[in-house]
């Protein structure tokens, strides 16, 4: 299985809706200046796939929220997964 698409929207620093497709299902590079979402793009990975935020408390829950003072306090993120293909040798 590998991560074939990933959504954040409202996740830490990720205001507005983003898509990140196509991810190749051996090898990804992730590269940005400080500040520019590296970290908070591997803890919205982390956010779907762990339990790592199941027990936070409300005020830590919100901490997780960016939204501006006109929206919604609601943020996601989602994760598309995809099977590899079984792929055969022959010697």
């Amino acid at each position: 299985m590998y991560l074939k698409e990933i959504i954040i929207s409202g996740f830490k620093s990720y205001v507005h809706e983003t898509v990140v497709e196509k991810l190749d299902p051996r090898h990804n590079v992730v590269v940005g200046r400080n500040g520019s979402g590296k970290s908070n793009f591997f803890s919205a990975i982390e956010f779907v796939l762990s339990d790592e935020y199941n027990n936070l408390r409300k005020p830590e829950r919100k901490g997780l929220i960016n939204a501006p003072r006109s929206s919604a306090s609601i943020a996601f993120v989602e994760i598309v997964l995809e099977k590899t293909p079984i792929s055969s040798h022959t010697i």
